[in-house]
């Protein structure tokens, strides 16, 4: 099961990473880093709430 929901995460991860480099490449810089802090989060965040 930990290696369903680390796998899930993962690939929510990578979709957040190429959407924020998408908006960085359209000139999008605020928009682009925001995006890339929440995929950064999304990564954190389970390790405190699901996995211990």
């Amino acid at each position: 099961m930990v290696y369903l929901i680390w796998g899930i995460v993962m690939v929510v991860c990578f979709y957040s990473l190429a959407f924020g480099v998408t908006l960085w490449k359209q000139k999008n810089k605020p928009g682009s880093i925001v995006v890339i802090l929440l995929s950064i989060t999304s990564i954190i965040l389970p390790y405190f709430t699901y996995v211990k």
